[in-house]
């Protein structure tokens, strides 16, 4: 319940005015420094991703590319809707229980619309596919796998550049709804720098070693966001560790909160606030927890 609740928490911080014109221009910044640096490297990755693309069969491709399409589409339909509802009615679902039931809703609705038309929509996206050639459809997936890569080395930046800039912001918000509690500020920029980059290497691995997953339907949305979580969860844990004083003991919670704040590098726009999601989100469940041994 704690989880949820914490989250809720993160929702309403993120209407605090200078925090949302942070996470605004570090999200426009990195997006100006990749998409000029993908410019420059475009063609050598692509050599690289067109290799691994050609080993895949086209028909594989074909189904596969479909019905991720459409898994992209629900889950940003959930996310959309939590996002909403967490941010206008956050007052009412205050309550630590409210938000599990609302969450599971939302999520049913989306399933229970997306089964009941998804026959039409997976002949409608494959339509769609079937009417590129073959060579033009084994480029196109060779391209969107360089934009995955492109954009994952954007999500690394925008969470380092977000905790760079924002931890003193975060820790004045933390500070004012938990007033009494003594906090560390041990935060380390050089210590965060080497975590983003290790887990970056070996990112690329992982990537590298399970790419072929990507193009199977429902196991490639896990893949991705196993990936993504992957990539930041050890410096979004590690920020509140140092600043905040928290050793997250339950590696479950770590991974549960890292999974939520990627959730939202699936939509655009939306995914400038996913830093500030994760460590709020961390934060609040931290303080939360010693607030429950002080009592």
């Amino acid at each position: 319940m704690e989880f949820l609740y914490s989250l809720s928490l993160a929702f309403k911080s993120l209407l605090n005015k200078e925090l949302t014109t942070v996470s605004v221009i570090n999200g426009i910044f990195w997006a100006i420094v990749w998409f000029g640096l993908s410019f420059l490297l475009w063609d050598p990755f692509l050599i690289v991703t067109s290799v691994l693309i050609n080993i895949l069969p086209f028909k594989f491709l074909q189904v596969a590319g479909a019905e991720f399409i459409l898994m992209i589409f629900w889950l940003q339909m959930i996310l959309i809707t939590l996002g909403v509802i967490f941010s206008l009615f956050n007052q009412l679902l205050s309550k630590k229980i409210l938000p599990v039931f609302i969450s599971l809703i939302v999520a049913l609705f989306w399933s229970f619309v997306f089964m009941h038309y998804y026959d039409g929509m997976i002949e409608y996206i494959q339509h769609l596919i079937r009417i590129f050639p073959f060579t033009t459809i084994e480029k196109a997936v060779s391209v969107i796998f360089n934009i995955f890569v492109f954009y994952s080395f954007y999500i690394a930046s925008l969470y380092l550049g977000f905790l760079f800039i924002s931890i003193k912001k975060v820790n004045n918000i933390i500070k004012n709804e938990y007033p009494d509690i003594e906090i560390p500020h041990k935060f380390s920029r050089v210590k965060i720098f080497y975590i983003l980059i290790r887990d970056l290497f070996f990112f690329l691995v992982l990537l590298f070693l399970t790419y072929p997953l990507l193009f199977i339907p429902v196991l490639n949305i896990f893949v991705i966001i196993f990936l993504w979580s992957f990539l930041i969860k050890n410096a979004l844990s590690e920020s509140v560790k140092m600043e905040f004083g928290c050793d997250f003991e339950n590696k479950k919670l770590v991974w549960f909160y890292s999974i939520f704040s990627v959730l939202f590098n699936f939509i655009p726009v939306v995914n400038l606030f996913a830093p500030a999601i994760g460590i709020l989100s961390f934060s609040y469940y931290c303080m939360e927890q010693k607030l429950d041994k002080e009592i």
